[in-house]
């Protein structure tokens, strides 16, 4: 089942507006055909936290690196890739105005780690950078160093497989896996409770759809993201719900956020089925 976008979301909010890159297809020449970088376990990804490789992961936040990774390099060119996108940034100027992250980078290289927050869009010619210890200070990467990293980035397999042994909510077209996790998640949000999951769906190509939902105690915040459904427009979207609305039927039970932005209506982007 694929979910039809209806609003484009800029990761950018400086005002640095892009043109194509000849994409196509969503994302810079839908990276897949030339690398098909996986995801590697947590555990695998612990153990390695010394060697040469840049591991990425989707943001949770600011001033934190989600543990959970999306993706691991450790060819030498693709480690060079991340490490000459920081060295070759330019400083932006002023007080710096953007959404959330769009990619945590743990950067292992030249015995130096490095964690950044990363932000691109696959409209816009330049990417942008913070350090996670110091959010306030942005820098802005070279045309060439932001179609790099997207084409690396987009070149990702983030599978059903891994995405489920990350602990995420996996809808593979009628059967979920974790719904333990939703529960908990259901639980939290009745009881007051802070949480926070992503639940992930898949298009028929095997492309992943993020809905990201994060709860502090009185108010849903959702990030809906299918910027790598290669076949689908792209877009990403932000909205505040306060409720969950839960309907019975025959094939189970059906959540839709609901009380959603100033007119509070139900999410147009968010609904899931559980048998």
């Amino acid at each position: 089942m694929r979910i039809v976008t209806i609003m484009l979301g800029a990761a950018l909010l400086l005002g640095v507006a892009g043109c194509g890159n000849g994409q196509g297809k969503n994302g810079p020449a839908h990276a897949k055909a030339a690398a098909e970088q996986t995801a590697d376990a947590p555990g695998q990804a612990a153990a390695e936290s010394k060697a040469e490789q840049a591991i990425v992961s989707r943001s949770v936040g600011f001033g934190k690196v989600n543990p959970a990774p999306y993706g691991r390099f450790a060819e030498p060119r693709q480690i060079d890739a991340f490490a000459e996108a920081i060295q070759s940034a330019e400083q932006i100027q002023g007080v710096l105005d953007v959404a959330q992250p769009d990619y945590d980078v743990v950067l292992q290289h030249d015995g130096k780690r490095q964690d950044i927050h990363l932000w691109l869009d696959t409209r816009s010619e330049h990417g942008m950078f913070t350090y996670v210890s110091d959010t306030g200070t942005g820098y802005r990467l070279t045309t060439g160093s932001t179609r790099e990293l997207m084409e690396l980035i987009w070149g990702i397999r983030y599978d059903s497989k891994q995405a489920a042994a990350n602990g995420d909510i996996v809808n593979l077209i009628g059967r979920i896996e974790n719904p333990a996790t939703w529960e908990r998640f259901m639980q939290n949000v009745k009881s007051g409770g802070s949480d926070a999951v992503q639940v992930v769906h898949y298009t028929i190509e095997g492309d992943p759809i993020f809905d990201d939902l994060s709860f502090d105690g009185r108010t849903i915040a959702h990030r809906f993201d299918n910027t790598h459904d290669a076949y689908g427009s792209p877009a990403k979207r932000l909205e505040y719900c306060q409720s969950i609305e839960e309907m019975k039927t025959e094939k189970g039970t059906v959540y839709t956020l609901a009380a959603c932005g100033e007119d509070g209506k139900r999410s147009e982007t968010f609904q899931l089925s559980i048998r």
